[in-house]
């Protein structure tokens, strides 16, 4: 079997985790409107006949002065020595801004025999003509060996995507599952919890908040799901749990369906929060 670690990195919003959800056949990873949505680097299987692709999704690059922001600007390159192929994702329906030169003047110090797709996402939403003109755009990057115009919500143009790296994935005897596809069910359930916390709570909370799952019981037609939401300020514990706790109410209902959806059994969930203060340096 050959295999390889593919890292997707860009610009926040420009579809990574919509891209994965895609290649993967289900919905595996967080897609959310809010920036910053992925707040960790994590990996996902997908097996096609003998090639075995792990998919890691990272934080969107995202330059501001907000203390969030800086903190997580080093994280989608923290793992690029480990990968055979990095995924560039941009909004090729957005207008081409400074930042991608920041990402590639980035990836040019960090690169070794690593090859690195530019991914065009999101195709559906502008005209061939637009699509030719960030191609010639990028084209004479020395840092991209391949362009790939797509559009990860309609699975336009991944088939040629994943045929092409494919060429770059490694020999490898001891892989993990040989399932089609491998997910670690206790970080996708707290990736649930953690959208329908975004969902609902506006702000900078939910980007302070971190969701573990803590037990899962499987039972031949049910699933028992324990987690707890941590957060640092004793306001935010009050405001995610609301009024007489209906807005932690609302979050478990909502993500109770998500994961039954997902597992087609009927889930309990069981939400708690505990409040961490940060110790001071």
């Amino acid at each position: 079997m050959k295999s390889g670690n593919i890292i997707l990195i860009g610009p926040t919003n420009s579809g990574k985790s919509t891209l994965i959800n895609t290649i993967i056949g289900k919905r595996v990873t967080l897609v959310s409107r809010k920036k910053q949505s992925t707040t960790f680097n994590q990996k996902l299987y997908k097996h096609i006949s003998e090639y075995q692709y792990i998919l890691q999704d990272t934080p969107g690059f995202f330059y501001s002065p907000k203390k969030i922001s800086q903190k997580l600007s080093s994280a989608p390159l923290a793992d690029i020595d480990n990968a055979v192929l990095i995924y560039v994702v941009i909004d090729a329906s957005r207008k081409i801004t400074s930042m991608y030169k920041k990402i590639f003047l980035s990836l040019e110090k960090q690169l070794r025999d690593q090859k690195v797709f530019l991914i065009l996402n999101k195709t559906d939403k502008i005209k061939n003509e637009e699509i030719l003109n960030k191609i010639k755009f990028f084209e004479n990057n020395k840092v991209i060996n391949q362009i790939f115009p797509i559009s990860a919500l309609t699975g336009y143009g991944t088939e040629l995507l994943l045929q092409k790296s494919k060429i770059y994935l490694k020999n490898k005897k001891n892989t993990s599952s040989k399932k089609t596809v491998q997910i670690k069910k206790e970080i996708f359930y707290a990736e649930v919890t953690r959208e329908k916390i975004f969902d609902k709570v506006h702000k900078e909370i939910p980007y302070y908040c971190d969701i573990i799952t803590d037990k899962i019981v499987n039972q031949l037609k049910t699933v028992k799901i324990y987690q707890t939401i941590i957060v640092r300020k004793k306001s935010h514990k009050n405001i995610i749990i609301g009024k007489n706790g209906a807005l932690l109410k609302d979050i478990g209902t909502e993500s109770r369906k998500e994961i039954s959806k997902f597992e087609n059994k009927k889930i309990h969930l069981f939400l708690f929060v505990r409040l961490v203060k940060e110790k001071k340096a």
